[in-house]
């Protein structure tokens, strides 16, 4: 069955997709990279994402960003999965995670994989900017596609002296433009030391976060309501990702170039997290299959698409509908503010 999107706002990500046998309309999503392009479609291949979908039903809510630890464990930010996320009649029984399929409306509800359990940092604090925000997600079954664990950091020398990170989302391209875009993104963002950090944002942690902005060609790169969960990395000198950071929280005015986008600091959980994920293998990714390979995910039962439609399912346009609901936080005085969660409706449908 294919899938098509409808969403509604949960954390700084989320959209929800609705299922159908016709092609459908789409509406926006809650995250988009500011200042982005599309990543190949074989790009990157950690990238992961947190879905709710009840079992029967012809619609799914794009929660969040995430990355692929190993075969049975993604990564994301904590407050994806905070109690306000499980309202509405949502439970934990309908997280679902989707790994590969990059685009946003090319997507078979047979590529939804099932969880397990998830476990969220136990120091995580939603009260005081979303402190150790971080959470794993353990699957119910292994994952079989052509994918990459991402690397951790193991020492903080291997990037503090680098001149460019990057940022993945399916977030809102900008504050006004609510339209999803049609495929992951990523963006290039510059890191700023912890005093520029701390002179921004009023109680940044220090110990926990990191921060960084950024200009490309004149137009402003950052992340917008939509990208939490995400993961941000850097390019070690034999061209790998390495995850550094955990896309947390950002200006409510995602094109302000004053304001920098916050993350969770990867290194200070690597013991946790290797603690909590050692069940699992990494994954082994094969850039060469990857360029003959459709970009579709086997979800847990070696899903083909030629199975369910005979053919791969045409592309979707989209449409928008409804709005958005910011929770803020008032930082320096009143005079900034940061968005943690915002709310959105979409609808799109689902080929069988």
């Amino acid at each position: 069955m294919r899938l098509y999107s409808a969403f509604m706002g949960l954390s700084l990500l989320v959209s929800f997709t609705t299922l159908s046998s016709e092609q459908g309309e789409s509406s926006e999503l809650t995250a988009y990279i500011i200042g982005g392009k599309p990543a190949p479609l074989t790009q990157p291949p950690f990238f992961a994402r947190v879905i709710l979908h009840r079992t029967g039903e012809a619609q799914f809510n794009n929660l969040c960003g995430a990355s692929i630890i190993n075969d049975r464990y993604i990564m994301t930010a904590a407050h994806c999965l905070g109690d306000d996320v499980f309202t509405d009649g949502w439970t934990i029984d309908d997280l679902r995670i989707l790994v590969k399929n990059p685009t946003m409306n090319d997507v078979y509800l047979e590529e939804f994989k099932d969880v397990r359990s998830f476990i969220v940092h136990p120091d995580y604090d939603e009260t005081n900017l979303w402190i150790n925000d971080i959470a794993l997600i353990e699957l119910s079954h292994p994952i079989t596609d052509n994918v990459q664990s991402i690397t951790l950091p193991q020492d903080f020398g291997d990037y503090s002296n680098e001149a460019v990170y990057q940022i993945f989302g399916l977030g809102q391209t900008s504050t006004s433009n609510t339209n999803e875009p049609s495929r992951l993104l990523w963006a290039e963002v510059e890191p700023l030391t912890d005093t520029q950090c701390s002179s921004m944002i009023s109680d940044f942690n220090t110990q926990e976060s990191l921060c960084a902005t950024g200009v490309t060609n004149q137009a402003y790169t950052g992340i917008c309501s939509g990208d939490s969960g995400g993961p941000l990395t850097y390019q070690d000198s034999s061209s790998q990702y390495q995850q550094i950071g955990i896309i947390s929280y950002g200006s409510s005015i995602c094109e302000s170039p004053r304001v920098p986008s916050v993350f969770t600091e990867v290194l200070n959980y690597t013991t946790w997290i290797e603690a909590h994920t050692s069940s699992g293998e990494k994954t082994q990714y094969d850039a060469q299959l990857a360029a003959t390979e459709t970009y579709y995910s086997n979800g847990d039962n070696g899903f083909q698409p030629e199975e369910t439609n005979g053919s791969p399912p045409e592309s979707i346009t989209s449409s928008t509908s409804g709005g958005a609901i910011h929770v803020f936080w008032l930082l320096m005085g009143g005079m900034l503010t940061y968005l943690r969660r915002s709310a959105c409706s979409l609808r799109s449908r689902v080929k069988a």
